[in-house]
């Protein structure tokens, strides 16, 4: 669902499911250039979701899955669980299902873990 244009460019993807979990609807979001050296990932995060939220609540159950295209090299551990941390944070603090949380690279599609990704020193 996140192409390789998408990778690319920087965009969200938000996969809309069904109380069941099936897949019903796709948005993408695209994200300012520079968004992962420029932007603090909970505020483009938040920013990205904001209009999206209340539509999900209109429809009780809904899950989403979420997935950050964005460019470089597959695996930016502190960037990718910044996001997927602010994903699950926003989820819960507004009562949404998240049922995964995505990164697409160049490279291929992984979900970062939610351990805090060790740092050099």
């Amino acid at each position: 669902m996140v192409s390789l244009g998408d990778r690319q460019r920087g965009t969200f993807t938000v996969l809309l499911c069904d109380p069941d979990d099936h897949y019903r609807a796709a948005l993408t979001i695209d994200l300012p250039a520079g968004f992962g050296a420029r932007l603090d990932a909970g505020e483009a995060c938040s920013s990205a979701l904001e209009p999206i939220i209340p539509a999900v609540h209109t429809a009780p159950g809904t899950g989403l899955v979420l997935a950050l295209g964005r460019p470089g090299p597959a695996r930016r551990p502190e960037l990718d669980y910044e996001w997927a941390v602010a994903s699950m944070t926003i989820c819960r603090s507004t009562n949404t299902r998240l049922l995964g949380f995505y990164i697409a690279a160049r490279d291929g599609i992984y979900q970062p873990s939610l351990d805090a990704p060790a740092i050099a020193a």
